[in-house]
């Protein structure tokens, strides 16, 4: 009949109108954060049954069914969850997520039902509240403690970072330990850079009378805090040490010529390291020639007169006739020593042969004293400790660096020679420092600490008694020093010490954590935010706002953290864009509005059929 036609057409027009209202919708969101745009199925309605179906016989092949379609539906409305773009800000509290999730937004007093949404524009209110500000609401997350720790456990929380936030000084020597690996965080301050080897060159040739120049000390400048955050200026100075150090000898053998002696003017350069003999032979005098050999190197054709300069040794060859052929002269020399120990072990134990050595002091100009080395420790052939002495000063030393032929820190200690072939080993327990052992004053590695001066900027002397900063121990980390013959770089790279500080920024991290950055050049954790997944995400209800509530459909929500299994990750000064692509969707308005008027059709020509109808009984009447 014309009315199924009719109601056919209705159905379509229905139908299609929907899906215009839904494209029109998401053309309206295109430029709305965090929007997932919709698409719409749609399905066949119901059918009239004209003829039904049988089955096959032995004389018949069977009917099929004979069915009219009545007209269509909206079959689903679904939201497509796909990624939409990143739109960087530039604004701290703006986050976006990057993969599965939403963000978690409540009334601040906990009550009513979670809000979830992709829209990340945040911003922090009077009371340091993280809000979402087109609601009010608050976005959910684990604060951290007093320590920067966010325990993660239990249900999440609002999130306040309150204005003027301020960090407590922390002295130097009671923050958090530091070190060259995890096995040896036992340190408080971090020294580096390299210490000129040609420096201690001078000052070993210097010992020896071999040069005029002693070798040039080089300074450091650095702050050091006390517990009440305090800054005092600190001196800690490198000098080149070539204590112990002995020159190079030589005894010469001479050999006597018909007209004077083999060798004249002998002159050894006192800090040679040749060991051995250098000998001188008159050759057949019908050369004329002499030969001068050390072992190694040979000197042929030497004629009289001729000055020679070989392993740190300068003479000159007398004149010599035919009936001196075959006379030797020696020159014997025994090398200088640097006055090194013969090994030093480094923190894990393992001998090593110094090259140099470096004696470190500190000096304080406010007046704050500390432990200082008077008379450093020694080790006798029979392997016998004298100890080092200690006295209380503002102005000294601590002790002393080692490093290897190869420029690489070894150890330090207080022990300044050794005449046992072992060196500063084993024999020296509490004289070096081991991997995982506190700094110690014997070991050279540690700045303790007696009272404190007034400091910078504060004219007035150091309070005393139950007022005093506390005093201590800080332990010093050598082992990214070097010595290598280069130019000096030393510094103090990291100390566990700051002052005071006030909150003056905020970043957040991709796994969702909260930083502050303070006046005094700390950072400190103090949140996190939450994220919440669905099983079912496309069962989620839209309640408007860029936000989503959970049904029966969704399932409950699995809150966690970003970067974590199946939660994306946080990119933050940057917000989601809409997922909506225009192309496509005027391309199904396109089709949508060609669809609605076609089926406008099918009633038009319902609508003949009646109007025939009509007139056949007005000609009947």
């Amino acid at each position: 009949m014309a009315f199924d036609s009719l109601f056919t057409g209705i159905s379509a027009l229905n139908s299609y109108q929907s899906w215009i209202d839904s494209i029109s919708n998401n053309i309206a969101n295109v430029d709305t954060t965090g929007f997932k745009g919709q698409r719409m199925t749609f399905a066949d309605l119901i059918y009239q049954q004209l003829g039904f179906a049988s089955g096959a016989t032995q004389t018949r092949g069977g009917i099929n069914p004979q069915q009219l379609g009545l007209g269509v539906k909206v079959n689903t409305v679904d939201t497509v969850f796909a990624q939409g773009g990143l739109q960087t800000t530039g604004i701290n509290t703006d986050v976006a997520l990057n993969g599965d999730g939403f963000f978690i937004l409540r009334n601040t007093d906990g009550s009513g039902i979670p809000a979830y949404t992709r829209d990340g524009a945040f911003t922090l209110n009077s009371q340091g509240l993280l809000i979402d500000p087109a609601t009010g609401l608050s976005v959910q997350g684990f604060q951290a403690n007093a320590a920067g720790v966010v325990t993660q456990s239990g249900l999440p929380g609002n999130i306040t970072i309150p204005l003027g936030l301020t960090e407590q000084a922390t002295g130097t020597g009671f923050g958090a330990k530091i070190g060259p690996n995890s096995n040896d965080k036992v340190f408080d301050m971090q020294l580096g850079g390299n210490l000129d080897q040609t420096q201690w060159s001078q000052a070993f040739l210097n010992s020896v009378g071999a040069s005029g120049t002693a070798g040039t000390p080089f300074t450091v400048s650095t702050t050091i805090i006390d517990s009440l955050g305090v800054s005092h200026q600190a001196k800690l100075t490198y000098t080149p040490d070539a204590t112990g150090a002995v020159a190079a000898t030589q005894v010469t053998t001479n050999a006597a010529l018909v007209t004077g002696n083999l060798l004249n003017g002998v002159v050894l350069n006192q800090g040679t390291k040749f060991n051995g003999t250098i000998t001188t032979t008159v050759d057949n005098p019908a050369d004329g020639f002499a030969t001068v050999t050390d072992g190694s190197t040979t000197i042929k054709n030497v004629v009289p007169g001729q000055q020679i300069n070989l392993d740190g040794v300068q003479f000159t060859v007398g004149t010599f006739v035919a009936a001196d052929a075959g006379k030797t002269a020696n020159i014997v020399v025994t090398p200088a020593q640097s006055g090194l120990p013969a090994q030093v072990d480094d923190a894990n134990g393992v001998a090593h042969a110094p090259a140099t050595r470096w004696k470190v002091s500190v000096s304080f100009d406010d007046g704050t004293t500390f432990q200082n080395l008077k008379t450093a420790g020694t080790i006798s052939a029979a392997n016998v400790v004298t100890a080092p002495t200690f006295g209380s000063s503002s102005s000294g030393d601590l002790g002393y660096a080692y490093f290897d032929q190869n420029g690489q820190f070894i150890n330090t200690s207080s022990v300044v020679t050794s005449a046992s072939a072992n060196g500063i080993t084993a024999n020296a327990p509490g004289l070096l420092h081991a991997t995982g052992q506190q700094p110690g004053t014997q070991a050279a590695d540690e700045l303790d600490i007696l009272s404190w001066g007034p400091g910078a900027g504060n004219g007035a002397t150091a309070p005393t008694g139950a007022g005093a900063p506390a005093t201590g121990p800080i332990g010093l980390d050598f082992s990214n020093n070097a010595s290598l013959a280069s130019g000096y770089t030393a510094s103090v790279i990291n100390q566990n010490g700051f002052g005071a500080g006030t909150l003056s920024n905020i970043t957040i991290g991709q796994d969702g954590t909260i930083t502050g950055a303070f006046t005094n050049g700390q950072d400190r954790t103090l949140a996190q935010l939450a994220v919440a997944t669905f099983q079912n995400e496309g069962g989620l209800s839209r309640v408007g706002g860029n936000s989503f509530q959970q049904t029966a459909a969704s399932g409950l929500a699995q809150v966690g953290v970003a970067a974590q299994g199946r939660f994306g990750s946080i990119v933050s000064g940057a917000l989601e864009q809409s997922n909506v692509s225009l192309s496509q969707e005027f391309t199904n308005l396109i089709s949508a509005q060609r669809a609605f008027e076609a089926n406008t059709r099918g009633i038009e020509t319902a609508d003949q059929n009646l109007q025939t109808i009509i007139h056949i009984n007005a000609t009947e009447n």
